[in-house]
């Protein structure tokens, strides 16, 4: 899949679209809402629950790179626990009966996948928005929203503009980049 936009010979194309493609305001939310994604403090939501959403986002969108990203290993700052691997293959396989899930990520996980592929019934299931209220906050179901929304939108994104496919491992230097854009 080639890339739908121009980059320049010495950018990675990751860095370039996240960091320099768009207009300067623009340019400057994104880069908050990614730090706000993944660097925040503020939320309740756990890592574990924030991790079990967006490996469901990166697997739609096929990028071998978020695919292979553990957040608790590759961004610093995450959260200070490892996250098992089974953890991540279960929430893939969307096997929301395994017993290593927490009913919290369960239905993290499950508001995920029908966020991404159901979306059209997800408003209208009484008995899914009892369940999520019986175990989230109003202001963790913002959050919730918001999370998700911020990974599909950014995965559209990137696969609209060809990234994903083509996408190299970062290095840790452009992870730096990636982190704390100049």
């Amino acid at each position: 899949m080639p890339y739908r936009v121009d980059i320049p010979g010495d950018d990675a194309p990751l860095d370039y679209i996240l960091n320099r493609l768009g207009t300067d305001s623009l340019l400057a939310v994104r880069q908050q809402m990614f730090k706000a994604v993944y660097t925040n403090q503020d939320t309740t939501l756990t890592p574990r629950e924030r991790e079990g959403m967006r490996i469901l986002m990166t697997a739609m969108m096929g990028c071998p790179v978020c695919n292979s990203m553990r957040m608790w290993r590759d961004y610093p700052g995450f959260c200070d626990e490892e996250i098992p691997e089974a953890f991540y293959q279960n929430a893939l396989d969307r096997n929301f009966d395994w017993e290593g899930f927490s009913e919290r990520e369960r239905l993290a996980i499950r508001f995920s996948d029908r966020f991404a592929h159901d979306i059209e019934n997800l408003n209208g299931d009484d008995a899914f928005w009892n369940e999520l209220h019986g175990h989230f906050s109003e202001r963790e179901i913002g959050d919730l929203c918001f999370f998700n929304g911020c990974w599909l939108g950014a995965g559209h994104t990137l696969k609209a503009l060809g990234i994903g496919s083509v996408c190299e491992v970062p290095s840790e230097e452009l992870y730096e980049r990636l982190r704390n854009p100049a």
